[in-house]
């Protein structure tokens, strides 16, 4: 009889924990920036990044959600891109783009976020789809849009 009660109990706390688990379906969408957090046009860039964060929604209706990964910048360049996969990279300058380890990208497609003056390419890797990209995009356009 000993075991039969083992086994109800198991079930019953079984049933328990899986009604209690929160949904897996998200209501955003969040695109992760790599970025130089020391870089001269940080602040600017700052200011538009999380000016747009929690203000726009990607056509199902979740809302996007800004995070910038800052680190040890050209370490992070170098070694890590590939493996942490953010949704948008930002350069301190084109020269930059030699260290960028893992990938290749077009810095043709890049767009200057950095203002009028200095040359800090953007630019979203080839891996990013779906709904990170309808994110993403929508990012890049506000970020660069001054920029024109």
């Amino acid at each position: 009889m000993k075991p039969f009660c083992v086994i109800v109990v198991v079930l019953g706390l079984n049933s328990i924990f899986a009604s209690c688990r929160r949904s897996t379906d998200n209501n955003f969408v969040v695109v992760r920036v790599f970025r130089d957090a020391n870089s001269d046009f940080s602040r600017e860039l700052d200011r538009k990044l999380y000016g747009f964060n929690n203000q726009h929604r990607v056509s199902s209706g979740k809302m996007i959600v800004v995070a910038t990964m800052e680190g040890d910048y050209q370490n992070e360049l170098a070694e890590k891109i590939a493996l942490v996969r953010p949704q948008m990279i930002i350069l301190d300058s084109p020269a930059d783009a030699k260290r960028v380890g893992g990938m290749q990208f077009d810095l043709r497609k890049a767009k200057n976020v950095c203002g009028r003056n200095l040359d800090c390419p953007a630019f979203i890797p080839p891996w990013v789809s779906g709904e990170e990209l309808e994110a993403t995009n929508m990012l890049f356009s506000a970020v660069t849009a001054e920029n024109r």
